[in-house]
């Protein structure tokens, strides 16, 4: 992502820009304006056939209305213990309600941001919500035993040799099932991006290592292995690159996906690696796409990922299946759709909604919808639909931290499909988001 012309941000009190630009966090709480609804509702469908190996790019259109077939809200909550609040992150317990890991920052705080922690019902009420002070937060999981597994971070500012220089150390929270803290283990050092339960009772924390502001040659991925204590067991490290997300995979290994271009997000810098439950490399690809914010495995032992502007899948060694463009469009999230195919949900870069959309098993757009006033940072399956979390604008300087479920009817004749390996589309749609960008008016806020 691009903080060129952006300007003052919610939490930038206590998250520097850079910080929110390596971390997946430069996401916008609120423009003022509106876009014409006709440059909006253009061509949900795929935009023409596949391109095949040498021929040039099919990009995707996304239209910004509901369509006949797209899933219905069937509930939403908001959550408001300070002025301005945010869920990031989301995990399915196994009673079936959902932990949601955001922060809250206080009115005439100082720009002071806790660290929030809320255990839901299967329709968002709350059973129980926990602060944790000065920590932004980064990634939750559920526990076996009904507890969950948080990670935040902190971050320091020092000057030296004319530049800033930002240094931070991660946490990891481990709760019991009322919210209460059991342990916490400080991972000096690291920027952490995505926390997972493991098989045998640990866990695992992806993320990064700080480094000196714009320095991206200095970026190092790192993956840290615990016990079920929380004390680090073994790590593995990746020079030049950062990584943005992560998780185990059904043999017991682990994948993480990021960028070697944080402060820049370059096409072509996306990269997934794919690891044993030791720790070793599998493998290490780099894809088209510029960054990877969010992953998940399929059926078939391959990974969907998305990005920014960017979704794509590959398969169990880690070759590119399909390539997807969406201009104008972050996917801080994906997810599996239960019969077949992907969700990808996010915010729209130009207007600062949220969206979320379902392909098919080819990545095929089949169905879209924006939801105003909010944006989308994580989303989950859950049965019969899903459930996504982000912020909620519920008036001109108050947000609230926000989950929605949704219904998605599965139709009679549905099978799962298998995608066809496609070349990958390229930037066809800039003409439009230009178009798109002309029309937009107000200013607009990250977080």
């Amino acid at each position: 992502m691009d903080c060129r012309g952006r300007t003052a941000t919610f939490f930038a009190r206590c998250t520097v820009s850079v910080i929110d630009f390596m971390t997946k966090n430069y996401r916008y709480f609120r423009m003022a304006g509106m876009i014409l609804a006709a440059l909006l509702i253009a061509a949900v469908l795929p935009a023409g056939a596949a391109s095949a190996v040498g021929e040039p790019y099919t990009p995707l259109t996304i239209s910004g209305g509901i369509d006949d077939t797209s899933p219905e809200i069937s509930w939403n909550a908001t959550f408001a213990p300070g002025k301005e609040n945010k869920f990031d992150a989301i995990a399915p317990t196994a009673d079936g309600g959902y932990i949601a890991l955001g922060s809250t920052l206080a009115a005439g705080g100082g720009g002071k941001e806790d660290l929030l922690l809320v255990m839901t019902d299967g329709r968002g009420d709350e059973i129980w919500t926990a602060e944790f002070p000065d920590l932004a937060p980064a990634s939750v999981d559920a526990a076996a035993d009904g507890g969950c597994i948080a990670g935040g971070y902190n971050v320091t500012r020092t000057v030296g040799d004319g530049d800033y220089i930002y240094q931070g150390s991660s946490f990891l929270i481990r709760t019991d099932t009322a919210g209460k803290e059991e342990w916490r283990q400080v991972l000096p050092g690291m920027k952490v991006s995505s926390v997972r339960a493991t098989p045998d009772g640990g866990y695992a924390a992806i993320g990064w290592l700080w480094s000196r502001s714009g320095s991206s040659d200095d970026v190092t991925a790192i993956i840290i292995k615990t016990d079920s204590s929380g004390t680090p067991i073994w790590n593995r490290t990746f020079s030049g690159i950062s990584a943005n997300t992560g998780a185990v995979t059904a043999d017991g290994g682990y994948i993480i996906g990021g960028t070697t271009s944080p402060f820049n997000n370059t096409v072509g810098d996306a990269f997934l690696i794919r690891l044993d439950s030791d720790g070793n490399t599998v493998w290490h690809k780099s894809y088209h796409a510029p960054v990877v914010y969010d992953l998940e495995e399929t059926a078939d032992g391959g990974f969907v990922y998305s990005g920014n502007y960017w979704y794509g899948l590959v398969d169990a060694g880690g070759e590119e299946i399909w390539l997807r463009n969406m201009e104008g469009f972050t996917g801080h999230a994906v997810t599996l759709r239960p019969f077949g195919g992907y969700l990808i949900a996010g915010e729209i870069r130009w207007t600062g909604e949220g969206f979320v959309l379902g392909t098919d098993a080819d990545g095929m757009i089949q169905w879209n919808l924006t939801l105003p006033d909010s944006r989308v940072f994580a989303a989950c399956s859950v049965p019969g639909g899903y459930t996504l979390a982000g912020i909620q604008s519920s008036s001109e300087d108050t947000n609230d931290a926000w989950l929605i479920g949704l219904e998605e009817e599965v139709p009679a004749t549905s099978t799962p499909a298998t995608p066809t390996p496609t070349a990958a589309p390229g930037f066809g749609a800039t003409a439009a988001g230009a178009a798109l960008l002309l029309l937009v008016t107000g200013r607009m806020r990250r977080r």
